[in-house]
């Protein structure tokens, strides 16, 4: 996705950039990792392999929790395509394990490809449970609308072969007509707005 302020690359790219500065701002102290950058470099090419290697145990944790259509279609691994750099969402109709290659169905159109360094991206319930293996997360906290969520990335992370972290979910902020502040929605302010009117004291009390 474009940055709609035109400044940087992508507009994951710009919200990387705030969350850094606000950090930065109240002096946290953080190491910062660019998933995109990750996947491209091949960081997660071993624990891809591991989800190839227990593709159908996560197949069956996640197939039950999908509508009849969407488990015509569903496969841990996306696609990137190599025309338009977007991420397909199409099945999957043959798997190679010794070569590490899927083949998908793009509306009978095969595409073959490699799963590594950034040619495939995973489903986020999967790409979440692979972040855990991969950096032996101990600890995640998530807001209660994605508790359905974390108990399936907890399975997917446990059919991996790891302990899944210790998870916290908290409790939702509501507006004034006790709807669930939202982004996509905009019923919301966020910390910089707040901060232009009142102290971080003022924030941290709230909190």
């Amino acid at each position: 996705v474009p940055d709609p302020f035109e400044k940087f690359k992508s507009f994951g790219e710009h919200n990387n950039e705030m969350l850094k500065k606000f950090l930065n701002n109240f002096n946290f102290k953080y190491n910062f990792k660019s998933s995109t950058s990750l996947y491209q470099a091949g960081f997660f090419n071993p624990t891809f392999q591991i989800v190839l290697e227990t593709y159908r145990s996560i197949m069956d944790i996640i197939i039950p929790t999908l509508g009849k259509d969407r488990q015509k279609t569903y496969s841990p691994f996306l696609p990137i395509c190599q025309e338009t750099g977007k991420v397909l969402e199409i099945p999957v109709t043959e798997i190679d394990k010794k070569n590490k290659t899927l083949v998908f169905d793009n509306d009978g159109k095969k595409i073959k490809t490699d799963i590594f360094n950034g040619n495939c991206k995973l489903q986020w319930k999967v790409d979440w449970a692979m972040r855990w293996f991969t950096f032996d997360v101990d600890f995640e906290m998530y807001g209660k609308d994605l508790i359905e969520s974390a108990i399936l990335s907890n399975k997917i992370c446990k059919a991996m072969g790891k302990q899944p972290p210790n998870g916290f979910a908290y409790e939702l902020f509501l507006d004034e007509k006790g709807e669930k502040i939202s982004k996509s929605k905009g019923n919301g302010i966020t910390i910089e707005q707040w901060l232009k009117y009142a102290s971080p004291e003022s924030l941290s009390l709230y909190m």
